[in-house]
């Protein structure tokens, strides 16, 4: 399959996220009392946002395009912060009119695990690196061609919900 150059980014926009997000969950906690039974709910929301876009979107709508990640994982590649910090702005106002904050406290701050653990999960050097290695093992078998499967990065939790959980076996060599 052929890469794709559309979700190629400048590193600014690349790294963006990583200090809108937080601001975001500020923002929302400023707005109204927090609430930890809807945080942990729109925790739980955002898992299955994430496996449901990363395999019904990026493995079939944007197949060409999020191959290029699979090709070249330190690539500036992804959904451009532009259009991530619009949404999330968007659903904070509906959030905070439907008294929903704390649920997009959790979703917004399960974005940013997700986004933080991916980005490790690709840098073997980086610290954090040595304490997710279950989640590394199964990214790297996600990424060996042809294996469509543990779509969940932050989580394994809905792939084994779904059927789409492989886990590596001990004598398998690493992708």
């Amino acid at each position: 399959m052929a890469a794709s150059n559309k979700w190629l980014m400048s590193s600014v926009a690349y790294y963006l996220d990583f200090f809108t997000v937080p601001l975001f969950v500020v923002l929302a906690l400023y707005l109204a009392p927090f609430d930890l039974a809807l945080a942990l709910a729109g925790l739980l929301a955002w898992t299955l946002v994430e496996y449901s876009a990363h395999r019904f979107l990026f493995h079939s709508l944007y197949r060409r395009e999020h191959w290029t990640h699979h090709i070249d994982v330190l690539a500036y590649i992804g959904v451009s912060s532009w259009k991530t910090s619009s949404t999330f702005a968007l659903l904070l106002l509906l959030a905070w009119f439907t008294g929903l904050t704390s649920a997009f406290i959790g979703a917004v701050a399960g974005y940013f695990v997700y986004i933080s653990l991916h980005y490790v999960m690709h840098r073997p050097q980086h610290w954090a690196y040595a304490f997710i290695p279950g989640l590394v093992a199964n990214h790297d078998l996600h990424h060996r061609k042809g294996i469509e499967k543990n779509f969940g990065v932050s989580s394994p939790l809905w792939d084994h919900v779904f059927r789409t959980y492989i886990r590596v076996e001990a004598d398998a060599e690493p992708a």
